[in-house]
């Protein structure tokens, strides 16, 4: 028996229903203060909450999961309230389903949400996965239906269910990004991972569109890594291609990192090209690092679709502590997203001189 009582984060299954989670590097704390249980013994487990969403404005959430392992075999239920303070309470109602073994996993979930005063729309999500494992490749099949299913809002949103898009791990496809319709989505998604010797392959194709047709996308994500013995040195070649309606973006990618022996630096170098219909784009970035305690870097680029294409800038990121962050940066840098976990923050264009402290607790 685990009791908890203070600030706690907690996630329901795969977070289709209830993900309260926190994503330091984007500066996103749904933290909830209250009480929290976990019990267990032998193949039952029972966990629950309750608790004040102090981010959305002291709003009162509440939740129970059941969990039944067997063998290989886990099913569990799951049911939450959401109590706002100003607008009709939801209640959200699903289960999952797990197999797992040492080559093959299987997951399935789905929910339900439903507003008690009538007043919005019911809602639905549905997210299932199947992959494969062996000791050169893996491969993982996902397939996810969303509708009507931002709980409780896309503003104060209490669930993060899997996109089956790869977030925008670099600086020019996050100038795009392809946001995740809880409104109205269905899609799926391929992921095939392999290694031969020092050098790793990862290829992902995924697609989604409304449930009329509309809106459609699609991705591919190829990636080659290399690794040297001593792990001093890690190469990555990287190809981006998306169909955004009718728009279409090519991003070559290459990413460089060398910690050499005789010192305790590491030094990044990245290097981007992004081509459309009616433009091209171009980023660049060189950085050194102590590892926990500083980085140092200069950045710049070519934004041709904008009218003040280049922009430059120097900036530092140093760690006083585990929870408290210092940035610093002077020049100039273009808007755009960063993402961590499916969940991402818009920042804006800047131009001079920043200064920021960064403390999470």
């Amino acid at each position: 028996i685990e009791l908890t009582a203070g600030s706690f984060t907690y996630t329901m299954g795969n977070g289709l229903l209830i993900d309260l989670y926190e994503r330091q590097d984007i500066q996103i704390d749904h933290h909830c203060d209250g009480a929290l249980f976990k019990f267990h013994t032998g193949p039952l487990a029972l966990s629950g909450f309750n608790a004040i969403a102090r981010w959305d404005d002291n709003s009162i959430v509440r939740g129970i999961s059941p969990q039944i392992s067997i063998w290989n075999f886990r099913v569990g239920g799951e049911y939450a309230k959401i109590i706002p303070r100003l607008s009709p309470a939801q209640e959200l109602v699903g289960g999952f389903f797990a197999f797992d073994m040492d080559f093959l996993s299987l997951y399935y979930e789905i929910g339900s949400k439903h507003p008690l005063a009538g007043l919005q729309k019911d809602g639905q999500g549905m997210y299932g996965s199947a992959s494969i494992f062996t000791d050169w490749v893996s491969i993982m099949i996902e397939y996810k239906d969303y509708d009507q299913f931002a709980i409780r809002n896309t503003y104060m949103q209490y669930n993060n269910p899997p996109t089956l898009i790869m977030e925008p791990l670099y600086t020019l496809p996050s100038r795009h990004l392809r946001e995740l319709n809880l409104a109205d989505e269905i899609g799926y998604s391929t992921n095939v991972m392999s290694y031969f010797g020092p050098i790793g392959i990862e290829i992902l194709y995924s697609y989604a569109q409304e449930h009329q047709g509309e809106n459609k996308f699609s991705q591919i994500w190829s990636e080659m890594e290399y690794h040297n013995n001593d792990e001093t040195l890690v190469a990555k070649l990287a190809l981006d291609i998306q169909f955004d309606k009718q728009e279409k973006y090519y991003t070559p990618i290459v990413d460089i990192t060398y910690e050499p022996d005789w010192t305790n630096f590491a030094f990044n170098i990245i290097g981007e090209y992004q081509r459309a219909e009616d433009y091209n784009n171009a980023f660049g970035s060189i950085a050194v690092s102590h590892p926990k305690i500083a980085t140092f870097g200069l950045e710049g680029g070519i934004i041709s679709s904008e009218e003040d294409k280049h922009y430059i800038r120097a900036y530092s990121d140093m760690d006083i502590s585990s929870r408290a962050k210092v940035r610093l940066g002077i020049g100039k840098r273009p808007g755009g997203f960063t993402c961590s976990g499916g969940v991402c923050r818009y920042e804006e264009k800047f131009e001079g001189v920043e200064a920021g402290i960064i403390l999470t607790y």
